[in-house]
């Protein structure tokens, strides 16, 4: 199988790394730069199956230039390399099919190859797994949207609760609420947002609908201003506490 890549990215050590480790993988053929006019000639000129594609670069925004590339080249996958984790939902929004925070290990980068390896080749478009990425405290985790059972704000941060865990993703409970809510969760109250599924009853206290009980028995509070909505949208056995 031979995979045709292009890097760019404004720092020309990271680019050149970038392609050394590539151009080693049996199969691929990469070229990189740090020019965005010399990406966009390269790509009138010759045909790529992707572009490792930098975000924050000097005169040009990454995800701006992937939004006008995808019109003109919609098969071309698109894999952000940045230092910039907070910029991975509007990059899942653009199709992108992975988001590789840097400094690049080697075990991550290969990663990417192979999901491009196993997409390479066939028709099928690209399955996307919307994510959140989270870097705190020298670490780095990636967050399935799907897997998340619970979104709570907790001051300048959100915590993401799923199963296994709670993660802390410094966001606003408003922007997470744009990611979600398209995945089919609801907000629920002014801290708190829950995927519907997980719903199991509407209770009620003194006649007014207070409370979401989820499968797990987490009782979730509905706020006032979000009954309304609550009640419209979510078509469950109601149950009455007194």
């Amino acid at each position: 199988m031979n995979v045709s890549a292009l890097v760019l990215d404004d720092e020309a050590i990271i680019a050149a790394d970038i392609a050394r480790q590539l151009n080693a993988r049996d199969g691929w053929h990469v070229q990189a730069t740090t020019s965005v006019e010399a990406a966009r000639d390269w790509l009138r000129s010759a045909k790529y199956d992707v572009l490792f594609l930098d975000i924050e670069m000097p005169g040009c925004d990454g995800l701006t230039f992937a939004a006008e590339i995808k019109q003109s080249y919609p098969d071309l996958y698109i894999i952000f390399s940045t230092a910039y984790p907070q910029h991975a939902a509007k990059a899942f929004r653009l199709s992108a099919v992975d988001y590789i925070v840097k400094p690049l290990s080697r075990s991550v980068l290969a990663e990417a190859c192979s999901r491009i390896e196993d997409k390479s080749g066939t028709s099928t478009p690209a399955v996307l797994v919307p994510r959140f990425i989270i870097k705190s405290f020298g670490r780095t985790d990636i967050v399935d949207m799907d897997d998340i059972i619970i979104a709570r704000a907790e001051r300048n941060y959100v915590a993401l609760v799923c199963k296994a865990r709670e993660y802390l993703h410094r966001m606003t409970i408003s922007d997470v609420e744009k990611d979600l809510v398209p995945l089919g969760y609801l907000r629920c109250h002014r801290s708190f947002i829950v995927r519907k599924n997980r719903v199991k009853t509407l209770v009620r206290r003194n006649g007014v609908l207070s409370f979401l009980r989820l499968d797990n028995d987490t009782e979730i509070p509905v706020g006032a201003n979000y009954r309304a909505a609550v009640q419209s949208d979510l078509l469950i056995v109601q149950k009455n506490d007194g």
